[in-house]
């Protein structure tokens, strides 16, 4: 399930046969318009829009997600979503080395669950990372 993304939108096409509520639906509707507009795709398929701060993941990207999930990332992700931070501060807030923070960063930022920017620092450039997501979702299937 790969998300259609046009003029900065992220859109995932969703099969589903749940029962969901008045609000979900309305939105689900909403969806849909946006979707014929944008994408010119046909009204009978479904379609949920995600924000930049959600991430709906199945499959081989599901599997990498949570493998990529471990506590140190979880905690990094923590610290992340509270302030930007760059990766020597990571390091010794977690008691961790600069490499091993930077390795999980990279997968992060592989994942798009990490925003990595570059900024200049006392001595040199520093990788400053702030949270792409706010909520993962894994969907099994």
């Amino acid at each position: 399930m790969q998300p259609a993304s046009k003029n900065g939108l992220s859109i995932i096409l969703v099969k589903t046969r749940k029962i969901i509520g008045v609000n979900r639906l309305i939105i689900l509707l909403f969806a849909i318009l946006i979707a014929k507009r944008l994408l010119n795709s046909p009204l009978d398929i479904p379609l949920i829009i995600v924000s930049t701060k959600e991430m709906i993941v199945s499959g081989d990207k599901a599997l990498a997600v949570a493998e990529a999930l471990t506590a140190t990332s979880m905690k990094i992700l923590q610290l992340l979503s509270k302030e930007r931070l760059d990766i020597s501060t990571l390091g010794l807030r977690l008691g961790l080395s600069e490499a091993y923070i930077s390795e999980q960063i990279q997968v992060m930022e592989g994942l798009k669950l990490v925003n990595v920017n570059y900024q200049r620092g006392k001595r040199g450039i520093r990788k400053v990372c702030d949270t792409a997501v706010k909520r993962v979702t894994i969907l099994i299937e």
